[in-house]
């Protein structure tokens, strides 16, 4: 890790101790002024503070050698007479630092030691010759400042062994950041700051064998990748150039076969490699073009009556190979799968940068020959939602669907405002045409439910219609309604009744009032006798009195309707309305409900072994009566 230049401003700034940093500074300035002597006598003072200063942070981490020698000095520093222990332990900085705690290397050793033995040249003219005095240049005073500040002060007080086993211990930690970026921040205020070359290459290649090579959880491996890609962000080149040198080796000579999986999802995780070996290369793409992306079946019956599922193992796995840019390529060749499969990815594939590049272009060859649903189907995934080559052929499907189609597509969930544009205009095209032409006989009264159906899904979806096909639909549903029977009628769902005009209703029982009220005395089923009651209420003012008359004996007279618990309630808003008609009529009616009351009390349903809800129905109907007739 070599720098060109270092500027001297950037030297003092470098500096971690605070007393050390103002030692520097002052050896700066000493330069600056020519003093170069004082230059380098300041600079090695600097770099004692500074040992003293790690061995105090090496002593809070519980170093117990750190711990001796700060007592030892403090014990020589304050006896005033040991001044020979003094200048030993001084002079043996360089020996200790490299020995006994790894914090430089042997080149920065020789560095430091010449720094300690110019210093006493520069502190001692007796040492040297009268006649021949040191001479102290500014090349040396500065390359003395440079490997100072580089080797010692600008680094944490953990190097070597150490530090290694410090960091790891760090990524072990279930706590350590899972992202790149805050692992790289975590990273610059511990031993990797300013790191030596060694120890970088011992994390990169340490976390590399581990990743490769060890079974360990996923939370694990995320730590791991995370502080892996962290160092590449901070030592880029160096990663690199590890990585270039050591990688293929690594995995041709400690990879096996059972964890090349492993292989695949490292070199899709890391970017801080350019080259692999030829053998490596053949070895990833004969793996990658064996792997079955479909689950094996685990019986014989599942074989012929299970579907295949898609491995979600080896999906993640090729997710993470189609990052690498010589297995590209067969990996797009391992998704030509069915359409529905691929689609089915959504749920496993959570990579957008997969989808984009890798399943979205696969999806625009199958667009052509995809069913409508199938297109839809692409569009809910919103990776593929704005894909202009989809849009094009779900447009071309719209213009091609029925009216039922049409409607069909309308229930989709979470469909976009831009496909209910297309269905709008295509609807208001259908529905003009039919008007014109009758060309597909929408307005038939066979073909009323479609249009009713169309009416009710436009009432309860959220989204924006164009007002004048919300008319031309209620248009349509009132003039084919003109036509509809009464058994056609019967036979649309109840739910529909609510976007049919109320009068028209109104008007088509009146006409077949006869009709209905022998379709309610014959109701074979409990639903339909509810259905029967609540059309005779829509009309109640329109009865005569032997219809009354033969309604309220047709409830005690057929079971499925004085079964049905709903047909209490309806009888309740029937006995209403007779209520409210003219003296005269009420009259004649009150000998009819008067039986029916009769009646009530003798069906006496017994609340230990009748329905909750037709026990407590009864009773209301019962008391209603009860409180107008008294």
């Amino acid at each position: 890790m070599h720098e060109v230049f270092i500027d001297l401003d950037e030297l003092i700034l470098r500096c971690r101790d605070k007393v050390s940093r103002k030692f520097i500074q002052e050896a700066v300035s000493c330069y600056r002024a020519g003093a170069f002597r004082s230059c380098i006598v300041a600079t090695w003072n600097a770099v004692v503070f500074d040992f003293l200063h790690k061995l105090r942070e090496l002593e809070l981490f519980g170093d117990k050698e750190a711990e001796r020698l700060l007592q030892e000095f403090d014990k020589f520093r304050s006896s005033g007479n040991k001044f020979k222990e003094l200048w030993k332990f001084e002079s043996d900085i360089p020996e200790v630092a490299l020995t006994k705690f790894e914090l430089i290397s042997t080149v920065e050793q020789s560095d430091i030691k010449r720094l300690f033995e110019d210093r006493s040249r520069c502190a001692h003219p007796s040492m040297t010759s009268l006649e021949e005095p040191f001479e102290a240049t500014a090349e040396l005073a500065r390359y003395h400042l440079r490997s100072a500040v580089t080797h010692l002060l600008a680094r944490p007080p953990v190097q070597g062994r150490a530090a290694r086993d410090r960091i790891f211990q760090d990524i072990e930690s279930e706590y350590f950041p899972t992202d790149p970026e805050s692992a790289s921040k975590y990273f610059q205020k511990g031993p990797l700051a300013r790191a030596r070359l060694t120890l970088v290459r011992d994390i990169v290649l340490g976390l590399t064998t581990d990743l490769l090579i060890k079974e360990r959880s996923e939370d694990e491996k995320l730590r791991q990748f995370s502080a892996l890609n962290a160092v590449s962000i901070m030592y880029p080149q160096q990663t690199r150039d590890i990585l270039n040198d050591k990688l293929s080796d690594i995995i041709i000579n400690k990879v096996t076969d059972e964890k090349w999986d492993k292989t695949i999802i490292y070199l899709g995780s890391i970017t801080a490699w350019d080259f692999l070996s030829e053998p490596c290369r053949l070895k990833a793409q004969s793996y990658i073009d064996k792997l079955e992306i479909y689950q094996a079946n685990q019986s014989f019956l599942t074989k012929f009556y299970k579907p295949k599922e898609l491995s979600e193992k080896f999906l993640l796995i090729l997710i993470k190979a189609s990052q690498i840019e010589f297995l590209k390529e067969l990996v797009i060749q391992k998704f030509h799968i069915p359409l529905m499969d691929l689609l089915s990815l959504k749920e496993i594939c959570k990579d957008e940068v997969f989808k984009e590049k890798i399943i979205l272009p696969i999806l625009r060859d199958l667009s052509l020959q995809a069913t409508l649903d199938e297109l839809l189907s692409m569009i809910a995934d919103s990776s593929f939602s704005s894909d202009e080559t989809i849009k094009f052929y779900i447009n071309n499907k719209i213009k091609d669907s029925s009216l039922k189609e049409l409607i069909e597509i309308l229930y989709y969930p979470n469909l976009e405002q831009w496909v209910f544009d297309l269905i709008d205009s295509e609807l208001e095209v259908k529905i003009s045409k039919s008007y014109a032409s009758n060309s597909e006989n929408l307005l038939l009264s066979k073909n009323i439910e479609p249009l009713i159906e169309l009416k009710s899904v436009y009432k309860y979806l959220k989204c924006e219609f164009k007002t004048n096909v919300i008319d031309l639909i209620n248009k349509s549903v009132y003039q084919s309604f003109e036509e509809v029977s009464f058994n056609d009628f019967l036979s649309l769902p109840r739910q529909y009744w609510n976007v049919i005009d109320e009068e028209q209703i109104k008007v088509l029982l009146k006409n077949n009032t006869g009709a209905l009220i022998n379709k309610f005395v014959n109701s074979n089923r409990f639903d339909s006798a509810e259905t029967h009651s609540i059309m005779i209420v829509k009309i109640a003012e329109n009865l005569t009195p032997e219809q009354w008359k033969n309604i309220l004996e047709a409830f005690f007279e057929n079971d499925q309707i004085y079964f049905s618990w709903n047909c209490y309630k309806n009888f309740e808003e029937l006995f209403k309305k007779s209520c409210n008609l003219s003296k005269e009529f009420r009259e004649h009616l009150k000998p009819y409900w008067i039986t029916f009351r009769d009646e009530l009390n003798r069906l006496d349903w017994n609340p230990k072994n009748s329905p909750k809800q037709l026990v407590s129905n009864s009773k209301s109907l019962k008391e209603l009566i009860n409180n107008y007739y008294g």
